[in-house]
């Protein structure tokens, strides 16, 4: 009996201590790095389109954009400066002669 709480207890201990939001459109992606407090705007695909991460941030109503406009991918990424902690983020991909592609919004936990 003492084994199995303890296995219990080592699956819980293993868990980690937060988690980060992150959001996808396509291969492209944003991601909260530092706790939370920043965000990181990747774009994954080398097709001349700009990558958008746009975010808010706890108790600020107004949307703030960390823009990639290269669009060189893959792995090439920007990164907005520290703040309040990130509330919600999305990934949106300039399309040219249509509107931009954008992912769904993923919420912080």
């Amino acid at each position: 009996m003492a084994g199995a709480a303890l296995a219990i207890g080592l699956s819980f201990g293993s868990a980690p201590a937060f988690a980060y939001i992150e959001a996808w459109q396509g291969d492209d992606n944003a991601k909260g790095f530092e706790s939370d407090r920043r965000l990181k705007a990747c774009d994954m695909e080398a097709d001349t389109n700009a990558v958008e991460g746009e975010y808010f941030r706890v108790y600020d109503n107004s949307s703030s954009h960390l823009w990639d406009k290269n669009g060189a991918g893959p792995d090439n990424c920007v990164k907005s400066g520290a703040g309040a902690v990130l509330n919600k983020v999305r990934v949106c991909e300039q399309q040219f002669a249509k509107p931009d592609a954008c992912g769904s919004w993923a919420y912080r936990i």
